[in-house]
This record gives structure tokens, C-alpha cells and sequence, in this order.
């Protein structure tokens, strides 16, 4: 009888009545077939004979596989009680022979890998083990201890399931596995590598998240009450016919008429209809969604959750609704006809009377010291976002056997390179996770020379656009393309799928730019946003009241609009760079600079002032007129020091005096420098034990060593040569 025989007759055993002579004989049969020593062998088949002798069910007519079900929870049971405890050979042989089937969380507490390899050589179990493993290996990314993880999970996988060949496994077999499962991304991978699966490898979470879009009906039910169902889902089908089928509008507008008719269900349950709602009913909306905002809404220290303006869009949402419901109605033959109430309930002016104007400037302000906040510490994030991939990647040619370095140096050059391709772009998250090498053009002016464009996808106005890649942007592709062929090695850069956890869709098959970070998969969007978050806690990157400053991917598209519109460039061209629908917006996200203000009015008054006075007052004085005003000056006494810069020369310090080698401190101001240092002292204690930021507590230490450098130098002064300096100062 042939190996694939004995299977077979075992499998077929499963379902048979229990016979404990019969059961015996195939087990004994199967621990023949094993690849051990002779006295492994019959240690083996004794104590499977004690082992079922011991363990004959009680109900007659009970089959092997409810008698194994039942044992299985005593094995686990005494697992439990013994972790380290072996299990019996009798389950070996039972489960290895195919004659029952086994359950997941039984598998996880045996080494199965050690089973399958004393199976026999012509075993499909023990080949298909064989040819999983030659394929992980081929994986370049992979280590020795994810490769064994995943032939591990994949033996099991085959066992639980009963198959004996991988192009048996389903998607419906991985996603019914414990999401944990150690390895499971790999045999992933390798199953995709061997073709099982016609697709790119999946993350844990994506196998999960792999449903496609909810129907209207679905997300209606889930979030609207029973009474009001009806008529949204009515005015939705309507909605989607005439003006956008989006699946994000769909579902926002559903999710904002949710929360309407949940409160009309509470504050006002005597309406059941959507025609019974009245005007003195849909005011009360307001402050109710207020108060609900703030219960359901994230928040953090820095918004808090006074002036969120989301329940905004609720009540614009709202109000749309009853707009067009009560307009389509009128129109002949109208599905929506039953529903429009007497009057729209809701007009402009209710949804003024919330204070969201306030809110709003309030938030516009917070937005302004925010983009102040990164403008000064964008550049320190940078600078440490290039220092650790450039020390990670020599750690790494160093030990280029370590994984682990050569991990760190993946990491750390990805969230280089993230955030090197937002700055310089300023794309928005959705764009940027989307684009593929596909995307950068090559274009050829009339004389010869060659440029470069890198072409954006339609995103959130359905308007594709073009932005120039400079030497910066052109590093960062070049070096993100370099590294996903590495990851693969491969000599190009794979295609591979990606999803729109927007939509709920899937994207075309493409060669994206955002993938291979540590699996064979495209990058997510909520990976791009803990990577920028995570980079710029560890920069150290602090807000002006000292909070931790938390990087996003749309800091950086403010970043790159306050930037251009600093250095000059059209607001026009910033628009059409950011891929806004009009200018009004790029003032929303672009902020001047108070340095920028301060010179664009210096300007403007200096162009004003060479109007009246004419440009011959501004000019450099002759060498001639300088002697003559040297002549008639002596040394500047400044109070407490004499400053020895020559008089006419600019002085670029300012006020700074005391920290200047021209200043000559006079000995009689040594007990004015002395009360100085104490106050200054007693001040910086202050500031310490109050926890001033490091920066502020940095020029008070500075401004203390000036004097103490002043007073030294006073001291040192001979009595004549103080006297010669104060009378030179005062004659």
C-alpha cells in the first residue's frame, strides 16, 4: 500500500465508530513508517498501547474524531498544568497519520516542524514542508527566524485544515488563524511567492481589512435609527445619482444624518417621520451636537476639545439634506415625495449661533503658532533624520551580518526619505503613498536640455497635476528606488497591489515608490503617520510651551506652502504646486514670517523715503567726512565700560556690549558688575526650578558669564591705567 493509500484509509477512519483494536493497529502502522532508531520505535508503540488502553471512550458509538475532540481539551488541560510536558507519541502518531484532525491551539504547544521531519521522504506532508522552506529562503528580505516561523505555521496550517498540498490553502484559512500567529506574514509571502495566491503579500491587519465597500443599506443600518432609515436611504441613492458616488462622501453624510436622527430620537421621540420635523425641533441640534462632539471626538492636550469644528460638517451635512430633499421632492414622479417636511428645519443663520466663528479663529491661531513652532524645528528634525541614516547605514556595512542593524538602517533611512518626499513636495499622504515609478516623466525642451516631472494622481478635487523635480526631490526617488530594489533584490522596482482604505477598493497593480519597508507590501497611510511621529519625538522636537511636538504628514504640506510663500514665489504657483481649488486656501495653510513682514515693510518704507529725501541721503559717507567725525569724538562711555570700537565703524552686536572684546569693563563699576551677577544668578536659579525651556535657560547662562567676564576684567585693571581709561572716557 502506497503512502498516499494509508492516508486516504485513515482519513476515511475519522468518521468511523470507535474501535479501539482497529485504532491501535493504524497507529502502531504509523509509528512504523517513522524514521527512528529501533529502540525509539518500540518505546513509541508501547506507550500508545498504554495511552489508548487507557483513554476507551465511555459512550458507545461515539467516532474517532469526537473522541479525539474530546480528548483534546485534556491534553491542552494538562498542558496548562505542565507546560514543559511532552505529549504522548500516541498523539504524534494520531495527528501525523492523518487519522484525526487536530486543533489549532493544540498544535501551538508541540515543535510540529521536528514531526514532519522523521515522516517518511515520500510523505506529501514532509515534501510540501520541504518546498515551503526552499521557498522562504529565497526571500531576501527574510531572516533565519521568520523562515522557520513561517514553514511552521504553514505545517500547522495544512494539518488543521487536512490538506496535504499549499495550493489547498484559502484566503479564508489565513484569516480564520489567531491574528498574533508568529510566521504568518511570512508563509503569506511564500504562498504568494509560489502562486497559491494571485496577488501581492498581505500584512496581518490588510488580511483582515480585505472587505470590500459597504453598500448604502449596510451603512445605513449600522448608524441610522430604524424610523429614519427609509428616507436616508432614499435621499442617498438620489444623492449618489446626481451629484457624487464617492464612498467617503457616502459615508459621512450617513454618518452626520446619524447623529441628527439619534437625536431626534432623544430629545424629541414623539416624531417617528422625517415630515414631522419643524423648525423649533432642529434648533435644539446645535448645542447637542456640541456636547456630543466632545464626547466622541479625539482630542489632545494641545486642541483640547472646546473649539473642535467638526459637528460643522454634521450640521452642513443636515442642512444639504433637507435642502435637497425638500427641492427633489417637487419634482414629477419624485422616490422622495412621502418624505419633505413643511420647511427646511435648519438655515444659515441656526448654524451661525453656535460660536463656530470663534472656534474658528480660535483654531486658525492655534494653526499659526503651530506652523511657527515647526518652521523652527523642521530644520533640527532634518539635520537628525539624516545624522541616524547616515550612522545606521555605516553601523551597518560594519556588521553586515547583523539583522538587526540592518533593520535600523532601514528604518532609519525610510523615515529619512518620508519625510525628505513630503517637504520637498508637499504632497498630501494619500499622493504620496500612491505614486510609482511610472509617475516620474522625462520631458525634452526645443534646445536640447532634459527635465524631469513627477505627475500626482487625482486626489480630493479629481485634478491630476505636474511638480518639477529639483536635485533635492531627485535624490530622495533615486534613493527610495535604490533601496526597494534592494529590499527585493531585484534589478527594478517590483509591481505590487495596494488598497484604498478610503474607498475601500483596490488599486491598480503597480510599481508603488512607498513599499518594501520590511515586508513585500506597500506602505499604509497610518505607517507614513507613525513613522513622522515617532521621528520627531526622538528629534527632541518641542512646541513653544514645551510640549512634545508630534509631526504629520500635513505639518509638512504647511511647511512646504509657508516656505515658498517666504522665499517669493507666486501664490498662484503654490496653488497649482499644492493642487489647492483656489488661492484662499494656500493662505490658510501658508504663514509669514514675522522676519518676512518686518522686511517686506522695510521695503516698502525705504522706497517711500527715496521718493521724498531722494536716494543721495542714504549714501555710504566719504573717507574725508569719517576723519572729521572720528576728530571730534573721544572713546563712547557706556555707564559701566568703556567701548573701544573706533568711532563711525557699524557695530553688528547691538546692545549686546558686555560679550564684545571692544569693551573695556572701568574698576570703579566692579561692585555695580558684582550686584549684577547676583541677580542674575538668583533669576537663573529661579528659571531652573520653574522649568523654563533649555533655550531660555541657555541665555541666562550666557548673559551671567559675560559679566563674570566683565568683572574680571575690571578687576585686573591697575589703579592708573583705570584712571587714565575713565578720564580718556569723560575729557
Amino acid at each position: 500500500m502506497t503512502r498516499a493509500d494509508q492516508l486516504a484509509a485513515a482519513r476515511r477512519l475519522r468518521l468511523a465508530p470507535f474501535d479501539a483494536g482497529l485504532l491501535l493497529e493504524t497507529a502502531l502502522a504509523e509509528i512504523t513508517t517513522w524514521r527512528l532508531s529501533d529502540k525509539a520505535r518500540r518505546s513509541a508503540r508501547a506507550a500508545a498501547r498504554r495511552f489508548l488502553a487507557e483513554n476507551v471512550p465511555a459512550a458507545p458509538g461515539m467516532t474517532v474524531q469526537a473522541w479525539w475532540t474530546g480528548l483534546e481539551e485534556q491534553l491542552q488541560q494538562r498542558h496548562a498544568a505542565d507546560p514543559g510536558r511532552r505529549q504522548a507519541a500516541v498523539v504524534r502518531a494520531l495527528v501525523m497519520g492523518r487519522i484525526v484532525q487536530p486543533s489549532w491551539p493544540l498544535l501551538t504547544t508541540v515543535q510540529v516542524e521536528i514531526w514532519v521531519r522523521a515522516l517518511a521522504v515520500e510523505d506529501p506532508l514532509f515534501i510540501t514542508q520541504r518546498r515551503l522552506h526552499h521557498t522562504l529562503e529565497r526571500l531576501a528580505w527574510t531572516t533565519s527566524k521568520g523562515r522557520r516561523q513561517g514553514v511552521s505555521a504553514g505545517t500547522r496550517l495544512l494539518l488543521v485544515c487536512g490538506y496535504d498540498q499549499v495550493e489547498q490553502i484559502r484566503e479564508a484559512d489565513l484569516e480564520a488563524l489567531p491574528p498574533k500567529t508568529g510566521g504568518l506574514d511570512l508563509l503569506d509571502a511564500g504562498l504568494c511567492e509560489l502562486g497559491v495566491f494571485q496577488r501581492s503579500p498581505r500584512r496581518g491587519i490588510s488580511r483582515r481589512a480585505a472587505a470590500g465597500p459597504k453598500t448604502v443599506d449596510q451603512l445605513v443600518a449600522a448608524s441610522v435609527p430604524e424610523p429614519f432609515q427609509a428616507v436616508t436611504i432614499a435621499y442617498l441613492n438620489a444623492y449618489r445619482q446626481r451629484v457624487s458616488a464617492k464612498y467617503i462622501t457616502t459615508r459621512s453624510k450617513i454618518r452626520s444624518l446619524g447623529y441628527f436622527w439619534e437625536y431626534m430620537i432623544t430629545i424629541h421621540p414623539q416624531v417617528r417621520e422625517c415630515r414631522g420635523v419643524l423648525p423649533h425641533h432642529a434648533r435644539g441640534f446645535v448645542p447637542w451636537a456640541l456636547a456630543k462632539a466632545r464626547t466622541i471626538q479625539r482630542s489632545t492636550d494641545r486642541k483640547g476639545t472646546e473649539d473642535r469644528t467638526t459637528t460643522y460638517d454634521w450640521f452642513v451635512d443636515v442642512r444639504a439634506f433637507f435642502t435637497d430633499l425638500c427641492h427633489w421632492a417637487t419634482e414629477p414622479g419624485s422616490p422622495l415625495a412621502e418624505y419633505p417636511p413643511p420647511a427646511i428645519p435648519l438655515t444659515s443663520h441656526d448654524l451661525r449661533s453656535g460660536g463656530f466663528a470663534a472656534a474658528r479663529a480660535r483654531t486658525t491661531a492655534r494653526m499659526t503658532t503651530s506652523v511657527m513652532d515647526l518652521t523652527r524645528e523642521i530644520p533640527n528634525i532634518r539635520a537628525y533624520a539624516v545624522r541616524r541614516w547616515h550612522e545606521a547605514t555605516e553601523a551597518a556595512q560594519q556588521h553586515q551580518d547583523d539583522a538587526r542593524l540592518v533593520r535600523t538602517e532601514r528604518d532609519a533611512f525610510w523615515d529619512w526619505a518620508l519625510l525628505e518626499l513630503l517637504l520637498t513636495t508637499g504632497l498630501r499622504v494619500e499622493e504620496a503613498a500612491q505614486l510609482t515609478t511610472l509617475d516620474v516623466l522625462k520631458r525634452q525642451l526645443a534646445d536640447g536640455q532634459i527635465y524631469y516631472l513627477l505627475h500626482i494622481k487625482p486626489s480630493k478635487f479629481d485634478r491630476a497635476r505636474v511638480i518639477p523635480i529639483g536635485d533635492g526631490l531627485g535624490r530622495v526617488i533615486a534613493e527610495m528606488i535604490s533601496h526597494v530594489k534592494a529590499f527585493y533584490g531585484t534589478a527594478m522596482v517590483p509591481a505590487c497591489d495596494r488598497r484604498d482604505a478610503t474607498s475601500k477598493t483596490d488599486l491598480p497593480r503597480a510599481p508603488y515608490l512607498l513599499q518594501g519597508f520590511h515586508h513585500p507590501s506597500a506602505v499604509s497611510i497610518q505607517q507614513i503617520r507613525q513613522r513622522l511621529q515617532h521621528l520627531s519625538v526622538a528629534a527632541g522636537a518641542r512646541h513653544a510651551d514645551g510640549s512634545p511636538l508630534r509631526l504629520g504628514p500635513h505639518d509638512c504640506r504647511r511647511i512646504f506652502a509657508t516656505e515658498h510663500l517666504n522665499n517669493d514665489t507666486p501664490v498662484h504657483v503654490i496653488a497649482a504646486l499644492l493642487g489647492h481649488a483656489g488661492l484662499d486656501t494656500v493662505m490658510i495653510y501658508a504663514k509669514l514670517y514675522p522676519d518676512t513682514l518686518v522686511e517686506g515693510y522695510r521695503t516698502a518704507m525705504r522706497g517711500l523715503y527715496n521718493d521724498t529725501y531722494q536716494p543721495d541721503q542714504l549714501r555710504q559717507p566719504t573717507v574725508e567726512e569719517v576723519a572729521a567725525f572720528t576728530a571730534s569724538c573721544n572713546l563712547r562711555d557706556m555707564g559701566t565700560h568703556v567701548c573701544a570700537l573706533p568711532t563711525g565703524e557699524h557695530c553688528s552686536r547691538g546692545l549686546v556690549c558686555l560679550g564684545c572684546h571692544h569693551a573695556q569693563p572701568k574698576r570703579s563699576a566692579a561692585p555695580t558688575f558684582r550686584r549684577m551677577i547676583t541677580s542674575h544668578q538668583r533669576s537663573l536659579i529661579k528659571a531652573r526650578d520653574v522649568g523654563e525651556p533649555a533655550g531660555q535657560i541657555a541665555a541666562r547662562e550666557l548673559e551671567l558669564q559675560r559679566l563674570q567676564s566683565a568683572l574680571q576684567r575690571a578687576e585686573e585693571l591697575s589703579s592708573d591705567a583705570a584712571r587714565q581709561l575713565e578720564d580718556c572716557a569723560v575729557s
